[in-house]
């Protein structure tokens, strides 16, 4: 019992003092910042019991956030870089020395008027915005198009079928550095085992394979093939389904742990004296505006249950 009481009654740790606002990403989270997280996190979380303006606030937040950042993004990676920079440095090339332009060497000149070209290509995209049905965007969504399907279809077809064929017909059905079953602490060590996977792998995958002849007729072994070939893809899918769900659970994890760090009294609203100890609980971001929301959307809740007063009955004559 004494062991067990005795955490309890142990002096305070000093208390780590946090800044208020920090731009230091290895240091200590700053005051504001675990304000603004606790609330952003909490409204989206606030989506459980129903959309709200909680959840539209950290929403729209989210949303413009997002834009502002991913188009100074681009604009940095896709405009200012390859283009401004890139025209510069190759006109700064000396004389009879060659550029790389896509992992080829080639004359600055012609490298540079490639660059004007897609860039040229770029702004023709933007006629969208002024004519939908111009004839300008067509020309560069063709050849992105086309181009991003030539090299999709080769390199998926090159890395994820020939080389996972080639790799998996090659292996043996034994592995040779595998246990015996006195020795081995897993069912996995053992060859029996390994045997065995390889065996439903390859099955697996030429059921799966034979499920998509549809030029062959529909016999009764093709049928069987099939009928195996469409159980390994529901397997499948449901396996990366919850490898989803559990990385999804993973940043729920995540979030809870960064809301229970900011429950110190660092954070609190009550003034943390000079031995560290102070800093009330209820008063840390996590806890008062979690409280905050829920009074104010049960709030709405009983306004919105509350019986509407009829209006006054009109008066009749005389």
């Amino acid at each position: 019992m004494i062991a067990l009481i005795a955490p309890l009654v142990q002096e305070a740790a000093p208390v780590v003092s946090a800044p208020f606002f920090s731009l230091d990403p290895s240091g200590t989270p700053d005051v504001l910042g675990a304000w603004l997280i606790s609330l952003f996190t909490l409204s989206v979380f606030s989506f459980l019991y129903r959309d709200n303006p909680f959840y539209k606030l950290a929403e729209h937040f989210f949303v413009g956030l997002s834009t502002a950042y991913f188009t100074l993004q681009y604009y940095e990676e896709g405009v200012l870089q390859p283009i401004y920079e890139w025209i510069h440095a190759a006109h700064a090339t000396p004389e009879g020395a060659l550029v790389n332009l896509g992992g080829l060497p080639i004359e600055p000149s012609t490298a540079i008027a490639l660059r004007v070209g897609a860039g040229v290509f770029g702004l023709m995209l933007l006629f969208r915005m002024i004519r939908p049905n111009s004839w300008a965007p067509r020309w560069p969504l063709a050849i992105m198009v086309g181009v991003y399907a030539a090299l999709k279809m080769t390199g998926e077809t090159q890395s994820k079928f020939v080389i996972l064929l080639g790799e998996q017909f090659n292996k043996a059905l034994y592995d040779p550095a595998a246990l015996s079953w006195s020795e081995a602490t897993r069912i996995e060590q053992t060859g029996l085992y390994f045997t065995f996977a390889r065996l439903v792998f390859i099955t697996g995958l030429i059921c799966a394979l034979g499920h998509f002849m549809f030029t062959l007729k529909r016999t009764k072994g093709l049928q069987a093939v099939s009928r195996i070939g469409v159980i390994t893809l529901m397997i499948t899918f449901g396996s990366m389904f919850g490898f989803t769900v559990l990385g999804r659970i993973a940043l729920l994890i995540e979030r809870v742990n960064d809301l229970d760090r900011y429950t110190a009294p660092a954070y609190s609203l009550a003034a943390v004296d000079a031995s560290g100890s102070g800093g009330s609980l209820l008063l840390t971001p996590p806890l008062l505006l979690g409280a905050l929301i829920v009074a104010l959307l049960a709030l709405g809740a009983i306004q919105r249950r509350r019986p509407a007063t009829p209006p006054p009955a009109a008066a009749g004559p005389g």
